[in-house]
């Protein structure tokens, strides 16, 4: 359902489970000058607001509301920033007779969007420098983790696109930069600019849902939305060596991939992945753990949206060239189609269960729900999903194989 140019409520009504949730997404290009203050309006939001001006307030009210949750997260999809912020609330079929909840909740997430702490165009100075400065020691931690560093690091050496390169939840260097002013610049923007999709999924009266988002006075927007990112390969090989202080070292090769989210050859490629390097009975994990030994862990993980294959490895300093020749013969081994039929199947099979099994939650047919507001008609639902997995041969997992190639390698030296 429209409510403005850029403004989308979807319903997803359902009895099957104890709690309904409303989900405000916020879409726009991801940009290193937006990045930060987009992340800091995430972690205001859900902070406090002029109506519950303290985090205790803010709680005390969602206590009260029957033990409602609001959260909000980041992520990105291509090079589209996305901002949510959820609301989870008990269905009123649980609760005591003539108990009307769905209100109040409407009302608390009308505070938290359209009231936020804020005067003068600036955020409250109090709150904005507790979250920032906890944003920068939440970021300092996660570079003292080395698989994350690891990532960053490839994610330079393979992405073209600057923009690509910055994490989803910025930098610390980026957050230091932003001030009381420029967040709430930020947080207007995410109203008056961004692509804002609402879900509601669960059991409540829909006209007063659809009445209520009405009632925001949106205005026209149409960003240019980039949910497919895909760079040509170079045959440059870009390569780095780090040493830090570490038991373990770390590999880590992004692959180039032509496969996109809506391609007619993305089950083959998830098949793939899960053949190579994501799932127990790969060839990575078999392999390089289970035969020889040489990996604490290693996997390959598929970034569908920013056309790249990533695999990791934890393993000691001496091991490189053996892990990475190991990697290369089993990569080589897929492209010649040397796996079994029985392997095959047993992919096939998982994969359909973890599908299945998704069905469960309500994330994942919220997901499901936007992919196809995205994709449209190339969008694969449920059933056509498991349609698509049958119908992969093993000629088509070969033929997506033969157009992986390596594009970038990290090591990150132990000492």
């Amino acid at each position: 359902m429209k409510l403005q140019e850029g403004v989308h409520l979807h319903f997803l009504p359902t009895k099957q489970f104890t709690t309904n949730t409303i989900k405000i997404r916020f879409a726009a290009p991801m940009k290193e000058e937006t990045v930060a203050g987009r992340v800091l309006v995430a972690n205001l939001l859900e902070m406090a607001n002029a109506d519950y001006p303290t985090a205790l307030d803010f709680r005390r009210q969602l206590a009260l509301l029957y033990g409602a949750s609001l959260s909000t997260s980041v992520s990105r999809r291509g090079q589209v920033h996305l901002v949510d912020v959820t609301v989870r609330f008990v269905d009123e079929r649980y609760l005591p007779e003539g108990v009307s909840l769905a209100q109040n909740i409407l009302e608390f997430l009308r505070s938290t969007l359209l009231r936020p702490l804020a005067k003068k165009g600036a955020f409250d100075q109090k709150v904005f420098e507790t979250e920032k400065s906890n944003l920068i020691s939440y970021l300092e931690t996660e570079i003292e983790d080395h698989f994350y560093h690891a990532d960053l690091e490839l994610n330079k050496l393979f992405f073209q696109h600057s923009d690509m390169r910055i994490p989803r939840v910025a930098t610390k260097e980026l957050v230091a930069r932003e001030t009381p002013e420029t967040v709430y610049q930020a947080y207007k923007d995410m109203l008056h600019l961004d692509k804002i999709d609402i879900f509601f999924l669960g059991e409540v009266d829909q006209d007063l849902i659809e009445e209520h988002f009405k009632s925001y006075s949106w205005t026209f927007r149409n960003p240019k939305l980039d949910f497919n990112y895909h760079q040509e390969f170079s045959s440059i090989t870009r390569e780095k060596i780090e040493r830090k202080e570490a038991k373990q070292s770390i590999l880590e090769l992004a692959y180039h991939i032509k496969t996109l989210y809506n391609d007619v050859n993305y089950p083959a490629i998830v098949i793939f992945n899960s053949l190579f390097g994501s799932s127990s009975h790969s060839k990575l994990f078999c392999e390089l753990r289970e035969k020889e030994g040489l990996a604490y862990t290693v996997a390959s993980s598929l970034h569908i949206f920013s056309g790249m294959l990533r695999v990791h490895a934890g393993i000691d300093k001496e091991q490189r060239q053996k892990t990475m020749k190991i990697i290369r013969q089993q990569l080589s081994d897929m492209k010649l189609g040397k796996f079994t039929d029985e392997d095959l199947a047993l992919t096939k099979r998982l994969l359909i269960n973890d599908a299945t099994l998704a069905q469960d939650r309500p994330s994942t047919l919220m997901e499901q729900t936007y992919h196809q507001s995205i994709f449209g008609q190339d969008f694969r639902n449920y059933s056509q999903w498991i349609e698509s997995v049958n119908l992969v041969s093993r000629e088509d997992v070969i033929a997506v194989a033969k157009q992986i190639k390596l594009q970038a390698v990290y090591f990150m030296e132990g000492i």
